[in-house]
């Protein structure tokens, strides 16, 4: 009966060690979507640090008129990089406000679109079209704030 015991322990504690290793090993992982992102921190004319940014991707990165799909680090949701405009850079998190869904970007048809239920919303402004805010109530997608700084694009 002792002996049993102690397999028991035995067992419970190398449980215990490959868990803890798996959790380790998936917090070393890297990133599996398209854009991978680093903090980039600098120190102002005083000395002191100025908060980190997230580098999300370049300039070259999204062509006029096309979109950028990135994962948000702040969020850990993905988000949509645009440049409707030469030089003008816009961000929308691409959560469905109607039911939570992730919507797809088709800069052809100058829309975003839910899957789950056909909301769509316009690439520039990320505001549904007539059908969608008057049949599922839905609002505007979300804006992410981001900064551009040479080539860089970055979230705050």
């Amino acid at each position: 009966m002792n002996m049993a015991k102690r397999f028991v322990r035995r067992d419970a504690l190398k449980v215990g060690a490959a868990s803890a290793a798996v959790i380790g090993l998936a917090a070393c992982g890297s990133q599996s979507d398209s854009a991978q992102t680093s903090e980039v921190g600098s120190a102002s004319a005083s000395g002191e640090a100025t908060p980190a940014t997230k580098v999300i991707a370049t300039t070259a990165d999204v062509p006029v008129g096309s979109a950028f799909k990135f994962t948000d680090p702040n969020s850990g949701l993905p988000g949509f990089l645009l440049q409707p405009a030469a030089g003008t850079f816009l961000a929308y998190s691409s959560k469905c406000t109607h039911q939570g869904c992730v919507v797809d970007a088709y800069p052809d048809a100058n829309a975003f679109k839910c899957g789950c239920h056909g909301a769509k919303y316009d690439l520039a402004t990320g505001e549904p079209d007539e059908a969608t805010s008057k049949s599922l109530t839905a609002t505007g997608l979300a804006k992410i704030a981001i900064t551009v700084t040479g080539d860089q694009i970055s979230v705050a």
